[in-house]
């Protein structure tokens, strides 16, 4: 059976007093929010988290915030999305429109943000995915994982370089868990009792540490499809497909 979690809201907005206002209104609404006032910080929380609806202003350091989003599309991330438009912008509208769930302009009520944000992710069925992995790891076959290939077997990786590396019974197990489900989100406590056992004794945190155990041997390796590991904001993780970094090319909107 699924289990329905608390929703993971990302506002880029450079207004503070509205983000801030944002987050308390939803807080109170069990709707997790955290926000950043520039698309560099939103950038690296897409990069670790899986966030299930964006709220942006229509143009965020002088940059018209579709362009990121017509950026994100293109490298897979399916994210609901609410603009908040300024009313210089409506000439954008259509653009806008066409590419994002809906838009609502400033000033807002609060009120009315909230069931517009219910309705989207509604729309998005965003919840249905909110699952516990009902997959049973395999064992000893070799599969891909972020880019490389993993041997249980063996206990290591193998990188696109020609490189291979051992990892530990966990880190293999991790990957294994992870790969038999990607696009599942996994709480915390699934993860343990599938990697550890039932009745093991391991907090959240040292969970946090294997992750990170994780995706550092696949930094130092030069693996960048580790981006497809993603932190899910008080929740757990889940493996998506990865996404390069939008500041990173050449050409950006953002200056």
């Amino acid at each position: 059976m699924g289990t329905k979690l608390a929703p993971f809201i990302l506002v880029v907005d450079e207004d503070r007093e509205f983000a801030q206002a944002v987050m308390r209104h939803f807080t109170g609404e069990n709707l997790n929010v955290i926000c950043v006032s520039s698309l560099r910080e939103a950038d690296r929380i897409l990069a670790d988290h899986f966030v299930s609806l964006i709220m942006l202003n229509t143009c965020v350091q002088g940059c018209p915030t579709v362009e990121f989003l017509e950026w994100l599309r293109s490298r897979g991330q399916r994210a609901s999305t609410i603009f908040v438009a300024d009313r210089q912008s409506q000439s954008d509208w259509p653009r806008i429109l066409e590419i994002g769930d809906d838009i609502i302009q400033k000033p807002v009520s609060l009120k009315e943000l909230v069931a517009r944000t219910r309705a989207v992710l509604r729309r998005a069925n965003a919840v249905q995915d909110w699952c516990h992995a009902k997959s049973v790891i395999p064992k000893g076959k070799t599969f891909q994982f972020c880019g490389a290939t993993v041997h249980p077997n063996g206990l290591a990786v193998h990188f696109p370089d020609g490189s291979a590396v051992s990892a530990g019974k966990k880190e293999i197990g991790l990957m294994t868990l992870f790969a038999g489900a990607r696009g599942i989100i996994l709480p915390r406590k699934n993860i343990i009792h599938r990697v550890w056992g039932l009745h093991a004794n391991v907090r959240s945190r040292s969970l946090d540490q294997y992750i990170a155990r994780v995706r550092r041997l696949f930094c130092r390796n030069g693996c960048k499809g580790i981006g497809a590991l993603k932190t899910v904001h008080g929740v757990g993780y889940i493996y998506l497909k990865g996404d390069d970094n939008f500041l990173g090319r050449e050409k950006t909107p953002q200056k």
